[in-house]
């Protein structure tokens, strides 16, 4: 349980967070917690003393068990319930059965997306402004979530729940992730009772590098393996034992696949199945993404298809042998997340045959839209700076997806996975942080179907706690919190008009800047090497455009600088403040990823 301290000290610690909160400082206002207090008396002998009230960790009757389902750099259309014809029925049955959310948003790139995820706040107030890791001496950038933000798993765990994390963690910096690195920000040290996959930001999904609890584990070296389905193996041993222990004790489980993130790999069967949907090119299928979604209603009548992005070649520009290379790509990438479908039914199926699916809360989402970060021409061996031609692919097409292979897609693939939306990761446009999320609790929604309200990746936890009937702690381990950020949307499941939990939210990544305000929403894009002043501003009224597809800032140019004032003023709120660029060792994968605009 949360530290006792007495009334005035909470509410001093309280102010303090609150305060460190807006000035963007959390990390030094929390330096200097107040001293804990002994709520009993001690003097010289146990005859003259009073132990302090025993400390009791139980949960709250009938809380539900809270299952955390991440999905990585999988974009808003690659759900078949989200208007793709990929094959995912056991995600499409927990929408059917549940909530699909259309207006569901990210930090646009892994490290922020999983720190705001689990922690209820936005990623630069809690130290982690990029990738994890990536210290650049400022409070929001030093690349580690600061202890004055408690996650979802310490709050449940100090509250009675057990908590257990499988997949990909990428909270750690890179010079931790080995057996004699420190552990503070590795999970068992952030709130896990045990823990199980890799560390860093992408492994190889067949002989991957493996961590379990607060060590390493030897690769698996062995036929057959994938490491989507050794981490659902290990999520349902931990429950097996879970239940062997006390089966009455609520859980929170965390599973952050690898998938569908570079390399793009999969057993060849999931790639066959997909071996001539793709030949009609990228134009072709993001049309009949964007026809498919209008159908289902998952985005609003009306809503115009946004144009291709600068620098991706139409389908019709390609040889004939670059169309057989592309096309390949993305029959693994479809495989690849079909596979991962099956995983996630796995768990669902293993809910249900316990008896527990009715109590258990599951939060579904990606951690930002489709990664452009290969370029125009793709990985093949390696994700990222492959120097393998298209005729070399072509050679060697049947090894795509293989254990000798680690692809990742052209950037025009990322541009479907992100239908109707412009551009992809990175980018604060809908493209970077729109993605799917997907909310099931068979107990509480009564009324499933489609929301619509404006959500961000914050907004989860709270709603956790609020499930769970707890607020979150002002003072964690004897350090000063910083308020939680994000609002509830437990309103939204029994009511789809009910309104959104906030009425704004902004976004940075690397100077690129955007901002959302009451349907409005302004983007600014910084090229690495110029100035911020010259930024070029883009201004969307998405309540009425939901694709980002007519710019009216020089319709409503006082609209845009209101939108802009308000960024900077949010900007310094959260502590997102100095604007920085990409470090000079990640320019490369970005330029990839920012083909020219707004110039």
């Amino acid at each position: 349980m949360v530290s006792r301290f007495s009334r005035r000290q909470w509410l001093h610690c309280l102010s303090i967070g609150a305060a460190a909160s807006r000035t963007g400082h959390a990390q030094e206002a929390c330096a200097n917690p107040p001293a804990e207090r002994f709520q009993g008396k001690i003097g010289r002998t146990a005859a003259e003393s009073e132990p302090a009230p025993l400390e009791v960790r139980a949960a709250r009757a009938g809380s539900p068990n809270v299952v955390y389902i991440l999905l990585d750099d999988t974009g808003f259309s690659d759900l078949h319930c989200y208007g793709s014809e990929i094959a995912t029925p056991h995600m499409d049955a927990l929408a059917a059965g549940g909530l699909l959310f259309n207006n569901f948003h990210t930090k646009a790139i892994c490290s922020p997306t999983r720190a705001a995820l689990l922690t209820g706040r936005n990623s630069h107030a809690v130290g982690m402004k990029e990738l994890a890791g990536a210290d650049q001496g400022y409070p929001h950038s030093r690349g580690r979530v600061t202890p004055a933000a408690a996650n979802v798993a310490q709050i449940l765990w100090a509250n009675g729940y057990s908590t257990y994390g499988v997949g990909k963690w990428h909270l750690v910096p890179a010079a931790d992730m080995k057996a004699g690195g420190a552990r503070t920000h590795w999970p068992l040290q952030k709130g896990f009772d045990r823990w199980y996959g890799f560390l860093s930001g992408w492994t190889d999904q067949y002989i991957p590098d493996l961590f379990e609890d607060n060590h390493t584990i030897a690769r698996p070296e062995r036929a057959g393996y994938h490491f989507s389905v050794d981490i659902v193996d290990q999520a349902v041993r931990m429950l097996d034992e879970h239940r062997a222990a006390d089966a009455n004790k609520p859980f929170f489980l965390y599973v952050a696949f690898g998938a569908t993130h570079a390399p793009i790999q999969v057993p060849k069967p999931y790639i066959e199945r997909y071996a001539s949907t793709y030949q009609k090119g990228w134009d072709a299928i993001r049309r009949e993404r964007y026809e498919r979604q209008l159908s289902l209603g998952v985005i609003p009548a009306g809503t115009k298809l946004a144009a291709r992005n600068p620098g991706d070649p139409a389908w019709t520009d390609l040889s004939a042998e670059e169309r057989a290379v592309n096309a390949r790509f993305m029959a693994a990438y479809a495989g690849f997340l079909e596979h991962t479908d099956e995983q996630v039914g796995r768990v669902v199926a293993y809910l249900k045959a316990q008896g527990m699916f009715e109590n258990t809360a599951i939060f579904l989402m990606s951690d930002n839209g489709g990664a452009p970060e290969a370029g125009t021409k793709g990985g093949f061996r390696r994700p990222y700076g492959d120097p393998t031609t298209a005729a070399e692919m072509f050679t060697h097409l049947d090894e795509m997806g293989s254990p000798t292979t680690q692809p990742l897609y052209p950037r025009p693939w990322a541009w479907v996975s992100n239908t109707p939306f412009p551009f992809y990761k990175l980018w604060p446009h809908a493209g970077g942080v729109q993605t799917p999320f997907v909310f099931s609790w068979p107990k509480e929604v009564k009324k499933s179907g489609l929301r619509r309200q404006f959500v961000d990746v914050i907004d989860i936890t709270p709603t956790v706690l609020d499930l769970a009937g707890l607020a979150a702690p002002g003072v964690f381990a004897g350090v000063c919190q910083i308020p939680m950020q994000g609002k509830s949307i437990r309103e939204t499941f029994a009511d789809p008009e009910s309104l959104d939990p906030r009425d704004r939210q902004y976004y940075e990544l690397w100077g690129s800047r955007g901002i959302w305000h009451r349907g409005w929403k302004a983007v600014g894009i910084h090229t690495p090497g110029t100035s911020f002043e010259s930024d070029h501003w883009a201004l969307y009224h998405v309540a009425a455009d939901f694709a980002e597809t007519e710019d009216v800032a020089a319709k409503h140019p006082e609209k845009l600088e209101e939108l802009k004032k308000l960024w900077w003023a949010e900007a310094a709120r959260n502590g997102a403040l100095p604007l920085l660029e990409a470090p000079a060792g990640r320019r490369g994968t970005y330029n990839q990823a920012l083909p020219p605009v707004g110039r």
